[in-house]
C-alpha cells in the first residue's frame, strides 16, 4: 500500500510541477509580447520627417483626448459624412491634449496636412481642433484651420461668429455641441458662397490675394456688348455691298466741288494763374484681425501649405 500511494503521490506533483511551468509559459509569452498602442486616427509626426500618409482614413472624427462615447462618435461621423457629401469639402475634428511643444494652430495644420485630408489639387476644407492642457483638464485651446477654398469662404469675421459659437459650448464641456454647431456653422457659409470683395491677406509676407468673379448680370452685359459688335460689323459689310453712298461719303463728296475753302488755325495760350497742391494721407493697417468682412487672413504650415482660420481659450 505505501509503495502504490508513493506512486500516486508522485503522479500528483510531476502534474503539479507540468501545470505550474505551463503557466509560467503562458506568463512569459504573455509579457513578452509586442504591445500595440491604440491609435485614433493617422499618426502625425512633427519635425523634418514629416511624410503625408499613403491612405486616408475613412473616419473623420479623431477622439485622442477622449471626449465622446462610441454612440456620440458614431453620430458626429454621420454628420461630417453627410455635410461633407453635401458641401463637396473635407471635415475634421480633432481632440487631443497639448503636447507642450506644439500651438494649436499648429497641430491642427499639421494634423490636417500629414494626415492626407482635402477635397482636390487645393485640399479644401477645414478641421476643428480642441486641445485640452492635460489629462482631465476642463481647460486648453481651440482652433478652426481652413485649407483651399474653405480659407476665401471663412473670413475672419465668419471665423469670429464660428469661434463664438462654440466656445460657449467648450466652456460648459458640452464637446459634443462644440463640434455639431461648428460643422452646421461651416455647411452654412459654404451654402452662402465667397462674399463680395474677398481677398486673402499673408500675415508673414503682406502679401495680398484678390478673388474674381463673374456675375450673372457682368456676363449678361458682356455677351450683350458682343452682340451689339458683332451686329453693327454685319449691317456695315451689308451696308458696303448694296453700293449706295452713305451720308458720310455724300458730304465729302460736296466738299470735294467746293472752291475756296480755307483752313485757319489761331494760335492760342494757356496761362498759369495759380497752383493749388492737396495732400491726402492714406492709412495703413498694422495686425493680421483688422479690415473688412471679405478679408481671410493666411499663415504657412511646416508643410508649406497656406492655411486660413482661428481659434482661442476657454
Amino acid at each position: 500500500m505505501t509503495g502504490i500511494n508513493g506512486t500516486k503521490n508522485g503522479r500528483i506533483k510531476r502534474r503539479l510541477i507540468s501545470c505550474a511551468a505551463l503557466m509560467m509559459c503562458i506568463v512569459l509569452a504573455l509579457l513578452a509580447a509586442p504591445v500595440m498602442p491604440m491609435v485614433a486616427g493617422p499618426a502625425v509626426v512633427y519635425g523634418a520627417g514629416n511624410k503625408i500618409v499613403e491612405e486616408v482614413p475613412e473616419e473623420r472624427i479623431f477622439d485622442s483626448a477622449g471626449l465622446f462615447d462610441a454612440r456620440e462618435r458614431a453620430h458626429l461621423e454621420e454628420m461630417a459624412a453627410s455635410y461633407r457629401d453635401e458641401m463637396g469639402v473635407d471635415l475634421v475634428v480633432v481632440t487631443a491634449f497639448n503636447d507642450g511643444r506644439h500651438t494649436a494652430m499648429e497641430y491642427a495644420d499639421d494634423f490636417y496636412d500629414y494626415g492626407g485630408f482635402g477635397e482636390g489639387s487645393d485640399a479644401d476644407g477645414v478641421l476643428f481642433l480642441i486641445y485640452l492642457d492635460r489629462p482631465g483638464s476642463v481647460t486648453g485651446d481651440y482652433w478652426i484651420s481652413t485649407t483651399g477654398v474653405m480659407i476665401r469662404i471663412l473670413t475672419d469675421k465668419r471665423i469670429d461668429t464660428m469661434k463664438a459659437n462654440v466656445v460657449s459650448f467648450l466652456k460648459d464641456q458640452d464637446y459634443v455641441g462644440a463640434a455639431q454647431q461648428f460643422m452646421r456653422d461651416a455647411s452654412y457659409y459654404v451654402d452662402k458662397g465667397i462674399v463680395s470683395g474677398q481677398y486673402n491677406y499673408d500675415s508673414e509676407t503682406g502679401r495680398i490675394s484678390r478673388y474674381h468673379s463673374i456675375r450673372w448680370y457682368e456676363a449678361l452685359f458682356a455677351v450683350a456688348v458682343a452682340a451689339g459688335v458683332a451686329l453693327s460689323a454685319c449691317l456695315g459689310v451689308m451696308r458696303q455691298y448694296s453700293m449706295k453712298p452713305s451720308r458720310r461719303q455724300k458730304e465729302n463728296g460736296l466738299m470735294a466741288y467746293r472752291a475756296g475753302a480755307n483752313f485757319c488755325m489761331n494760335n492760342i495760350q494757356d496761362i498759369l494763374v495759380k497752383q493749388f497742391t492737396t495732400h491726402t494721407r492714406i492709412s495703413t493697417s498694422s495686425g493680421g484681425r483688422a479690415g473688412g468682412g471679405g478679408r481671410s487672413t493666411t499663415h504657412t504650415s511646416s508643410s508649406g501649405r497656406s492655411h486660413g482660420g482661428g481659434g482661442g481659450r476657454f
